[in-house]
């Protein structure tokens, strides 16, 4: 299963027409990138070096595999705040056992840690689609959606602090955690999530459930879709991808930071909001979150380069997100 041919698949079934009238999301990205790379490089030729790419890179893996696993909530007309908490606590719980579990080798260690990690967020991610199902109906899924995935964000953002009273855990002595950090390593784990994530929504029987759910979830009902399985699944993908960011982010720093997530479900659900993927459930694609988290990346990177003050930062990504929102509303008015 390979990228590419699900990328191509995509890119032909796409209308001329459409990419003209600019009902193509990814292509607008397209063209956005592009402009924002030939503005920042006239202002800072560092911009093209490739240590600055590596760097942009790199960062963008964590933010894709993480907005990819929001879009397969997002589809399904729901919406996970929780996911960068979930990383956060990914971070500490990988390094806490590293660090601590003595009396195995370190790569069985790591091995352990990263196993655990990814199936403690499935859990969460299931205990999350659990409370979604059993209180919707009778209320609108977002609401308990909006709700647990809330509760989920303060109490996993509080878990990652308290477990060394805000302190990080430095992991600098355990040089076989910083393979996860190496580029190809990254490239790979981007393949294989990406691909993972555009055939299910796009070639198989849980994917159509999703857009049917996200599009409309009565017709869905009465359709025999199984509403609650397809949430279950939807929340757990996401948790995973979490954690899989997690394990990303801590790997670049080599150091478990209980803040390492903080925020990054807003650039998440920012990323799937520019690459079309509908808040309002039941349009868009992986592929559109991944370039949609480059775009995010990018004007960060620009940002820096150009010597614009950090606490600009998120004050931007809003009104990037208020943009793309509007987008999105004004694009489904139109149909």
């Amino acid at each position: 299963m390979e990228l590419l041919p699900l990328v191509g698949d995509f890119i032909l079934s796409i209308r001329l027409e459409d990419i003209v009238k600019g009902r193509v999301p990814i292509f607008n990205i397209v063209i956005a990138v592009l402009v924002i790379s030939l503005i920042t490089g006239f202002i800072n030729p560092k911009f093209w070096d490739p240590s600055n790419w590596q760097v942009l890179l790199t960062w963008f893996l964590g933010l894709s595999v993480l907005a990819m696993g929001e879009s397969m909530v997002l589809l399904s007309g729901g919406i996970d705040l929780s996911v960068g908490s979930i990383a956060s606590a990914t971070s500490m719980i990988l390094a806490f056992i590293i660090k601590n579990v003595t009396w195995i080798s370190v790569t069985e260690r790591i091995v352990i840690a990263i196993i655990i990690s990814l199936v403690f967020n499935a859990c969460v991610g299931l205990f999350h689609g659990a409370v979604v199902s059993i209180f919707s109906p009778p209320l609108p899924q977002i609401m308990p959606a909006f709700i647990i995935t809330l509760a989920s964000l303060i109490f996993w953002g509080g878990f990652a602090s308290a477990i060394t009273l805000g302190w990080p855990i430095t992991l600098h002595e355990f040089p076989t955690l910083a393979v996860i950090a190496q580029p190809w390593v990254l490239a790979l784990i981007l393949i294989i999530v990406g691909s993972t994530t555009v055939f299910i929504q796009r070639y198989t029987i849980i994917g159509r459930y999703l857009y049917a759910i996200g599009g409309n979830i009565e017709v869905a009902r009465l359709s025999g879709v199984p509403i609650n399985k397809a949430r279950l699944f939807a929340y757990s993908y996401s948790g995973i991808c979490a954690g899989i960011a997690g394990i990303i982010f801590t790997s670049l720093m080599m150091t478990g930071y209980p803040g390492v997530g903080k925020g990054q479900e807003l650039y998440a659900i920012a990323s799937n909001a520019i690459g079309g993927v509908s808040l309002a459930g039941g349009e868009g694609i992986a592929l559109g979150s991944i370039i949609g988290a480059f775009l995010i990346t990018l004007i960060r990177n620009a940002l820096v380069l150009t010597g614009v003050s950090p606490y600009w930062y998120d004050s931007v990504t809003g009104v990037i997100l208020a943009i793309a929102v509007a987008i999105d509303l004004y694009r489904r008015k139109g149909r």
